[in-house]
């Protein structure tokens, strides 16, 4: 059993100084819901560089790359990029399946990983839940009994992927319905700028009705992405938006203080916290 000097309180400042620090990161959705996507570009790694942890070994051999995807992960599994070290991620098996085991288990899941069940080093940190709009205008029954189910849990960004595909899929189902001698340049600037509008109004019907189910405190946000499949520019400046957008569901400074550091890339957001916590270390 391990002794209070082996396992150092988060308001000890020797936790801060740890080099292991991690940010726990639950991430879910359907198969093919772009989770894939959205690691590569934040740990601007491939998926078959990322390396599977169960019970603290490392799972030789373990072939993650299209897995994720389809769900294949037991949730406890802990995957990591050299990359980002700082990052831990979980994986759940299909959504879209609607197995009441699978529901269950990403439940408990949570409640063991919950702020009130374990410590800083050990708890979930946020949940990406993604919703691909290239595939289905609703939610699956599934996916509105996860949100039920979680709400209030953890902090929670609802990211909304692959808006470029379903924009070229509705700018191709407009333009059929367009004469035939008008489908040209201009016809088709014209469907796609239709397209654009039902996407986005789509994607507003979607957190209105994720409103509808409870999901509207400041402990969840939502982000649409686009332009994913390549690291660009774009790409880039999405996963600053999703490690933003998680920042600001985060409650209190101290896990807020977590993800500056394993990030890394607001120095001046992290030398405040850092002040911050030797402050409060020396009044205490």
């Amino acid at each position: 059993m391990n002794s209070d000097a082996e396992t150092p309180s988060e308001n000890d400042l020797s936790f801060w100084n740890d080099r292991h620090l991690e940010f726990r990161v639950l991430i879910l959705g359907r198969a093919n819901a772009g989770k894939t996507t959205i690691l590569e570009r934040l740990t601007g790694a491939a998926m078959h560089e990322a390396e599977v942890s169960r019970d603290g070994e490392t799972l030789v051999g373990q072939t993650v790359k299209g897995q994720i995807d389809r769900g294949l992960h037991n949730i406890d599994d802990e995957i990591r990029f050299r990359s980002r070290p700082g990052f831990v991620f979980h994986d759940s098996r299909g959504v879209e399946a609607g197995s009441a085991t699978e529901l269950s288990t990403v439940q408990r899941f949570v409640e063991k990983r919950s702020s009130a069940a374990t410590d800083l080093r050990r708890q979930l940190h946020v949940i990406w839940m993604c919703l691909p709009l290239d595939d289905s205008r609703e939610l699956f029954e599934t996916e509105r009994d996860i949100f039920l189910q979680l709400k209030d849990m953890a902090p929670l960004v609802v990211v909304f992927t692959k808006h470029d595909g379903a924009v070229s899929k509705e700018t191709s189902q407009i333009l059929m319905d367009f004469p035939e001698n008008t489908r040209n340049r201009s016809g088709r600037k014209e469907a796609r700028k239709k397209a654009e509008i039902k996407v986005f109004n789509r994607v507003k019907e979607l957190e209105g009705e994720l409103r509808g189910l409870g999901l509207a405190d400041s402990t969840t946000a939502f982000l649409t992405t686009s332009g994913m499949e390549v690291p660009t520019g774009d790409a880039e400046k999405s996963c600053q938006e999703l490690i933003d957008l998680t920042e600001a569901c985060l409650t209190g400074p101290r896990i807020k203080t977590l993800l500056s550091m394993v990030w890394g890339h607001n120095l001046l957001k992290h030398g405040f916290w850092c002040l911050y916590w030797t402050i409060l270390r020396r009044g205490a």
